[in-house]
């Protein structure tokens, strides 16, 4: 298996200067946002800024609908001109703002207040907004969401102790609780048509449909992330990762991020980024479990985003990758002599963008 540097790989390489907390590749845009409440976008193709702008940190989730980013960092709340970066309005709530979604054309944000005295969070709540940014209602949640996201059958919330099951918003934009045979608590979550899929603590996975089922391992290792692809594929922090697609691989190392990464030759790929004192991210075919390469970097990767032909990945230093599959491709195919030339022909083109600049 060959191992090849990140850096070597990417197209271009920026900097937000803290952590990535916030990665969105939209169009040709490319959107990062830090712990300390940096966002900036550039252009995918020229590799230009094209705004940055500052806001208290960190940036925790957002959504971008009709040309507006809605932006949740701290105890706040951000709707924000995609084309400029500049804020339209900007609103605060209590406690740490943690999710946003749009849902019956308002927008819908998950918070909770954290307790220092009791090291827990001690209060969540849902808060809802018009798109002018007004505050409609406050629903206070039983438990702290660990997860949130809106399928054609409503907005549903993954929840910690005590309730450990799961909350849909009702018409009346009430919540409305129900419970899992699982009675672990919700680490983690995504959705996949009218499906929620919620990843538990012991390392099974809640499937939420036309019926509840539940997918069952005996490793009782918390699930730390989702993706699906023909089938729900589940990734446990100690770096197992198992399929639907009857596969599983170990990769022995801490789990940090499981992400789609873009297809070659008919094969689709899925990229699981571990840590052991450096990060080791591994390109697996989706079907078969292969791992076909592996990518190393020195910090830690936060955040992994797939947008057809680019994938973008953000790390703990607050440095920003963007890849080309094509160019992926090519360097993959190179000899290591061909791939430093490369590397030092996209070096000297950084330096000229800047002078540009």
């Amino acid at each position: 298996m060959n191992n090849y540097k990140l850096s070597e790989i990417s197209s271009f390489v920026r900097d937000i200067g803290t952590e990535c907390t916030i990665l969105k590749l939209h169009n040709n845009f490319l959107i990062a946002g830090s712990h300390d409440g940096i966002l900036s976008c550039w252009d995918i193709i020229s590799g230009m800024e094209k705004w940055s702008n500052h806001f208290e940190g960190p940036c925790s989730e957002m959504i971008i609908e009709q040309e507006l980013i809605y932006l949740a960092e701290e105890g706040n709340i951000h709707c924000i001109d995609l084309d400029n970066g500049k804020s339209i309005w900007s609103k605060k709530i209590d406690g740490y703002s943690e999710f946003i979604k749009t849902y019956d054309d308002h927008i819908w944000v998950g918070s909770s207040v954290y307790d220092l005295q009791i090291s827990n969070y001690s209060e969540s709540a849902i808060w809802k907004f018009n798109k002018k940014g007004e505050l409609i209602k406050t629903v206070i949640l039983k438990s702290k969401p660990w997860f949130f996201d809106v399928t054609d059958l409503g907005l549903f919330i993954g929840l910690s102790r005590p309730l450990c099951g799961y909350g849909k918003i009702n018409e009346m934009g009430l919540v409305e609780y129900y419970d899992l045979i699982n009675k672990n608590p919700i680490t983690t979550g995504i959705s996949h048509k009218n499906n929620i899929f919620l990843g538990h603590s012991n390392g099974n996975v809640s499937n939420i449909g036309n019926k509840i089922e539940e997918y069952k391992n005996n490793k009782n290792i918390p699930v730390k992330d989702l993706e699906f692809h023909k089938g729900i594929i589940i990734g446990l922090e100690s770096g197992e990762i198992y399929s639907e697609n009857d596969w599983e691989v170990n990769l022995k190392k801490e789990l940090d991020v499981l992400s789609r990464a873009p297809s070659n030759d008919g094969i689709d790929y899925l990229w699981a980024s571990t840590w052991d004192n450096r990060s080791k991210i591994f390109s697996i075919d989706i079907n078969s479990g292969n791992i076909e390469f592996c990518v190393e970097h020195s910090s830690r990767i936060r955040r992994i985003n797939c947008f057809n032909d680019f994938l973008a990945l953000g790390d703990s230093e607050g440095k920003i990758f963007l890849i080309e599959n094509n160019v992926l491709q090519r360097r993959l195919k190179s000899n290591p002599e061909e791939i430093k030339i490369d590397e030092k022909r996209a070096l000297l083109r950084e330096r000229l963008r800047r002078l540009r600049g």
